[in-house]
Formats: C-alpha cells, structure tokens, sequence
C-alpha cells in the first residue's frame, strides 16, 4: 500500500494540465470582459484606406506623389 502513495510518476503531467486550464480560463474571462470593446469597434479598411487618401493628398507635403489610380483592374476570361 506504501508503493502507490509513493509514486510521483504522473504528478507533474497533471500540473502542467491544471496551470494550462488556469491559462486557459483567464483567456476566456478576458474575452468574456473585454467583448464589449471587440463589439463596438468598426473595422472597415475601405473607409480607413480612403482616411490615409485623403490626408495625404491633402496635405501637399510631397508633391512627387504618384496620383491615385481609381481604375479598376481589367477581368481574366
């Protein structure tokens, strides 16, 4: 009976099983917290893309610029 109380062969696997579950339910708690955030942010690069456009068009700083090209690309048949 002595023999199994003893043994710590798998005593350190079930750490390391238990830190990455902590690990992994602080993630979800963080998520879970900061959704709210995630939700209300608008992540539209078309409209950021034409910001930067215009700024820098705007500002007249480098007049070498190459002008925009609004074409659009021809189709492949």
């Amino acid at each position: 009976m002595m023999t199994i109380l003893d043994d710590d062969c798998g005593q350190g696997s079930s750490e390391y099983i238990l830190l990455f579950g902590a690990i992994i339910v602080v993630a979800i708690l963080a998520l879970v917290i900061y959704r709210s955030y995630f939700q209300k942010s608008s992540l539209n690069s078309a409209q950021d893309m034409e910001k930067v456009r215009s700024n820098t068009e705007d500002s007249g700083d480098s007049p070498s610029a190459p002008p925009v090209n609004n074409t659009t690309p021809p189709s492949l048949p």
